[in-house]
């Protein structure tokens, strides 16, 4: 009595390690939940960040150019009522004043609908008269009012200009001669001013920007030659129109971002660098984890003295519980150890003593379970076939058919007389195959002419035993259900099949459906809700008695046949 204290005591001191072990996992969680989302949060302004240098970048483009299509409206609003045959000095002054205000602009044109120069600098040398067949000129005829900027690398047509530049177009009408005629408005914008506004942005090292046509071709990048990194990153925005992207690019992570200028419909890309981002989030991981083990560790070590001190009594009682499993009820239950331990396995003697007296008498208590369920089926078998035999009797009588009356008697009488078998669940197949010979010989009397009936069973099968009653419901479905109004045929035979019996009763007539055949199986299994109950009956007392080792099978061919197939063990000539 004297050592409970200090076991309850060792008890409350496990109890106490292993509050301390929670504790120590809630301190991990903790510091895992911050981790996640203070990663979460660099992910997001990382993401953020980036997505807001692109939206800048693109707000800079869209308010450059819409100043170039603002001078192009003044140039169209200022020319509106000038005559070219009249006003040539004016128009002229008007464009050439709008080429010299802005820095960004090369050169201002006025295109006849042929190509002819109008208004402007002095072509190139060379250049001649193939202004009509220029993409810049043609697309601005076919976009008539619509603005047409071509950033395809091309040089200035004006004489004594080599810098690249970027053709603005737009179909316009003007005044010559008094007549309204239509041409195209044609502005250079140096290629730099693109090159200027993307420098303003910081991307980051190895960051870049790129600008794709509306096909997804390369029109300008801001990586230096030989534009490794912008090759990579053309590939990955070429099918993104909007949106953003992460990809590993010249070995830094980068993150991409994609939106589409307006009046353009040029794509902007700004790929950033994110390495600084997770340069920190690969610190703070770093510190995270060296907490995360240590916290491990001291867990551990908590966890291990408490299943030491807890785990090593319910170890021995699992190995003993498990060898009871196996089956040895009788295996010693000894186990020491805390208290609480020990009551257990008290408990678990108790419980194993009293499964034995269970067991022996759940035993006893299916045997007789079966034996009765098992008449219980049988006698639902014969009672109506009694009925209609006694009166098919007592109408043979009356129509003075002694004969059939005699012989209708006598195989009634070894009818019941096989089918009690002096209470035996189990005959021999010979006095099956009688029993089923009296069944035909009364139901060929009762219904004249309207089936003929063979049996064929081997020999070597006769002296075997079966469980009685099996093969009447089944031939009885035969000639009920079966077969015609006159001339059907039914055919019982018996085969050895794979160490199994296997009894086939046949029959001429309409045949079955593969839906019927279906409900008939649903209804053997106990699951129609009616009609059926002779089959029924010998498929669940096949099923009671030999398991999966029985079986019926159903065939059936349209308008010509049905076979219902009986399988069940083959047993040697003595009782079962």
């Amino acid at each position: 009595m004297k050592t409970e204290p200090s076991r309850s005591a060792s008890i409350g001191f496990d109890i106490f390690v292993a509050i301390v072990a929670v504790a120590a996992v809630m301190v991990v969680m903790s510091l895992l939940v911050s981790l996640a989302i203070f990663v979460g949060t660099l992910d997001e302004f990382a993401e953020s960040r980036s997505s807001e240098i692109n939206k800048q970048i693109v707000m800079n483009y869209e308010g450059y150019i819409n100043s170039v299509i603002e001078t192009a409206n003044y140039i169209q609003f200022a020319s509106f009522n000038l005559d070219l045959g009249r006003d040539a000095a004016a128009l002229e002054a008007i464009y050439r004043s709008n080429a010299d205000i802005k820095s960004d602009v090369v050169s201002v044109y006025l295109f006849d609908g042929s190509g002819r120069r109008l208004i402007g600098p002095q072509l190139d040398f060379g250049t001649g008269n193939d202004i009509a067949a220029r993409p810049w000129f043609r697309s601005a005829l076919a976009l008539e009012q619509v603005f047409h900027f071509n950033a395809e690398p091309q040089t200035s047509i004006a004489e004594n200009r080599d810098e690249g530049v970027i053709a603005v177009t737009k179909a316009v009408e003007f005044l010559d001669g008094g007549a309204t005629e239509e041409g195209v408005l044609l502005i250079e914008l140096d290629r730099q001013a693109i090159s200027d506004l993307a420098r303003k942005s910081n991307l980051g090292q190895g960051g870049h920007l790129l600008i794709l046509d509306e096909a997804g071709a390369l029109l300008y990048s801001s990586e230096p030659e030989p534009r490794a990194m912008s090759e990579r990153s053309h590939r990955l925005a070429a099918g993104m129109y909007l949106g953003a992207e992460r990809a590993v690019i010249g070995g830094q992570e980068m993150a991409l971002n994609v939106n589409t200028l307006v009046h353009t419909r040029w794509r902007i890309v700004t790929v950033s660098n994110v390495n600084e981002i997770n340069d920190a989030r690969a610190r703070l991981l770093g510190i995270s984890v060296l907490i995360l083990a240590i916290s491990i560790a001291l867990s551990a070590a908590a966890a291990g003295y408490v299943s030491v001190r807890i785990s090593r009594p319910i170890g021995r009682l699992k190995e003993t519980m498990l060898r009871i499993e196996g089956g040895d009820l009788d295996a010693p239950i000894e186990v020491s150890g805390q208290r609480e331990i020990s009551q257990l396995s008290h408990s678990f003697t108790s419980m194993v003593a009293r499964i034995r007296e269970l067991m022996a008498s759940l035993v006893d208590e299916q045997k007789e379970k079966r034996k009765t369920e098992l008449r219980a089926l049988q006698n639902q078998i014969n009672p109506h076939f009694l009925y209609n035999t006694l009166d098919s009797i007592v109408w043979l009588a009356e129509h003075k058919r002694n004969k059939d009356v005699i012989t209708t008697v006598v195989a009634l009488a070894r009818f019941f007389r096989i089918s009690i078998s002096k209470g035996q669940t189990f005959i021999p197949v010979e006095d099956e195959i009688a029993h089923i010979e009296n069944y035909l010989t009364i139901q060929s009397i009762r219904y004249v002419d309207r089936f003929a009936y063979d049996i064929a069973v081997p020999p070597e099968m006769l002296g075997m035993r079966m469980m009685k009653l099996i093969l009447q419901p089944i031939v009885e479905n035969a000639i009920y259900h079966g077969v015609g109004d006159a001339d059907g045929r039914i055919a019982i035979t018996g085969r050895l099949e794979d160490g199994r019996m296997a009894f086939a009763v046949s029959n001429t007539g309409y045949g079955i459906g593969e839906e019927k055949i279906r409900e008939m199986y649903d209804i053997m299994r106990g699951g129609g809700e009616r009609g059926g109950v002779g089959i029924r009956n010998v498929y669940q007392r096949l099923k009671l008695f030999y398991g999966d080792a029985a079986d019926i099978r159903i065939d059936s061919v349209p308008d010509e046949s049905t076979t219902v197939t009986v399988f069940m063990p083959a047993q040697p000539g003595q009782e079962g």
